[in-house]
């Protein structure tokens, strides 16, 4: 039963039995129902908040409260026609519950409008204990390129719950249009197991849920590409025809040839993604849940939430001094485009950071910059594009810039120091000079395989990298693995068409940048993991000869511990 009340101007409606969440929530003050209590900030933006409080006196299980405010005037206009987010997730997750399709059970949700319009607005639900979004536990489960054959096992009977939840609240009319992984939890029996014999699932977050008579063949496509994209990582083909089975593929098209359904929905998939890849480059340009921006004196910064902004400005000027003084302990690197130096820092998660200025060395440059980004710029929203992609860099921090009648004319990006790892070249230098040791022959196999596949992966997604030098790839190794990060990421482009001649330039650049002592099997080696990740091996022949041709002109050069070094072929 529900009960509508007014408190304090909101509009409450509250499931009965809940009736005191009114007295201990102000729509006016929200936060100030936080105080004193134990809480987690799921998610917090300028407009929206999401608390978690664990064994609220609400609710034995703890709460979840989700509080949006009012973003821009739009928002007057836009919810005067149509219901809140708020309002839509309460009648849904009522409407699901009443079909007996698991959803945290909602409380209350209250609205507060001033002379009509909306100002604010909150839901509270029922925490789900002892869950796991299932993105989370297929990542940390069943990644990697070769699962036991329990695992393996693991993860068919949980794909195959899974596509009978589908098949479910697709039959039942729900369309999510927002049906990834993540939107979905794991409720487990209890906190000791985590066996999928005993779990539940849950669909969340559905204020992007509707209610149909019939889901149609195409939004059935379309939710089954959503679940494929944001378990890409896990999926084998194999994994995606059985799940297509399970679900029954003559209900969602009439095309009889399976392969070329998958094939269908894996394109779909691929257009989901960069969609979603290229909304996320653009949120650290603006205030989101992770990224901020705000003025420091006559810079503008851009920075990582949890990141000290006015500590980093103060880093400016030392670094300056850095220059000024010529102190090699400090200064990494200067010529007449860039400036590197490394500063320590007491007392926060990351030991050090490395500042990098761009420098505009003409006049020319200050005229580039008026139509473009400056490097500084670039430099930041590529950093973090390659994270978002999956990348290992340095982790961008902040940007400043310093600009004069609108033209930046300096720049200074601060990033995480990564001195925890070694330049390609100089690991190759340092691991593989015992070619008797029949361990280090298993972690050169292992780098060149994770090396094949990681650029391989970086082409198929249309990255590129204009300088992909060893000296611009680090190595770490962990556990039986190698940990590839990529450096000079202002030298990145996105959503470029991967060529051949693309392929065959980056490539050479590894092959004229890498030792001998990995050989010319190694080599072909890694060109054929590549050209397998790519799905390219018709074209072996002609990208070996054109490597052959441009490579056999050149001298390989590297940087080793001592310097630059030139070999022979």
């Amino acid at each position: 039963m529900l009960i509508s009340t007014v408190k304090n101007g909101a509009q409450w409606t509250v499931r009965k039995g809940y009736e005191s969440i009114t007295d201990k929530i102000d729509l006016d003050d929200f936060h100030s129902a936080l105080n004193g209590k134990p809480y987690k900030t799921i998610k917090e933006t300028k407009v929206r908040s999401v608390i978690s409080i664990p064994g609220s006196d609400v609710n034995k299980n703890g709460i979840y409260i989700k509080y949006f405010k009012r973003n821009g005037y739009s928002d007057y206009v836009k919810y005067l026609l149509v219901p809140t987010r708020t309002r839509t997730e309460w009648k849904v997750a009522n409407e699901l519950l009443s079909q007996n399709i698991n959803t945290a059970l909602p409380l209350a949700t209250a609205e507060k409008r001033r002379y009509g319009m909306l100002d604010s607005s909150l839901l509270v639900t029922e925490a789900v204990t002892n869950s796991e979004s299932l993105m989370e536990y297929c990542q940390a489960n069943f990644e990697g390129a070769s699962l036991s054959e329990d695992k393996e096992d693991e993860k068919k009977k949980l794909l195959r719950k899974l596509v009978y939840f589908i098949r479910n609240i697709h039959e039942k009319g729900v369309c999510h249009y927002d049906l990834h992984a993540g939107n979905i939890l794991m409720k487990f029996e209890n906190k000791q197991s985590s066996s999928i014999h005993n779990c539940d699932l849950y669909l969340m977050d559905l204020h992007r849920v509707k209610i149909l008579n019939r889901m149609s063949c195409r939004k059935r496509r379309y939710n089954l590409a959503q679940v494929f994209n944001s378990l890409s990582s896990i999926l084998t083909k194999s994994d995606k025809l059985d799940f297509l089975r399970s679900y029954g593929s003559n209900a969602i098209s009439n095309i009889a040839d399976e392969d070329e359904l998958v094939r269908q929905i894996e394109s779909q998939s691929s257009r989901i993604r960069k969609i979603h890849y290229r909304s996320r480059l653009k949120r650290c340009l603006k205030e989101s849940s992770d990224f901020s921006r705000k003025r420091f004196a006559d810079m503008k910064i851009f920075f990582r939430k949890g990141c000290d902004a006015d500590r980093f400005a103060g880093l400016i000027e030392k670094h300056h001094n850095a220059l000024a003084s010529g102190d090699n302990a400090i200064v990494m690197k200067r010529d007449s485009k860039t400036a590197l130096a490394r500063f320590s820092l007491e007392n926060e998660k990351i030991q050090s950071v490395v500042v990098k200025q761009y420098k505009v060395s003409c006049g020319a440059c200050l005229i580039k910059n008026v139509f473009r980004n400056s490097a500084g710029m670039k430099a930041w929203i590529d950093g973090n594009g390659l994270s978002v992609y999956g990348f290992n860099t340095p982790e961008p921090l902040a940007l400043m810039e310093k600009k004069v009648l609108g033209i930046t004319t300096d720049s200074y990006l601060i990033m995480e120091d990564v001195r925890d790892r070694l330049e390609m070249d100089r690991y190759i230098l340092m691991h593989f000079h015992d070619k008797s040791s029949l361990s280090k022959l298993k972690m050169k196999r292992v780098l060149i395989n994770n090396l094949a596949e990681t650029i391989g992966r970086m082409h198929n997604q249309n990255i590129f990298h204009h300088d992909l030098k060893t000296c611009n790839i680090m190595v770490k190794e962990k556990g039986r693995s190698s940990y590839i990060t990529f450096l000079d990421f202002d030298k990145v482009s996105f959503e470029e068409e991967i060529t051949i001649r693309k392929r065959v330039k980056n490539l050479t650049q590894m092959n004229l940048s890498t030792p001998k002592l990995i050989s010319t099997t190694d080599r072909l080696r890694f060109l054929k993991e590549y050209l397998r990740q790519c799905s390219i091996m018709d074209e072996k022949k002609n990208i070996l000869r054109e490597i052959v041709n441009l490579s056999k002109t050149e001298k390989i050069l590297y940087v080793s511990f001592s310097g630059d070094v030139t070999e022979d072929w």
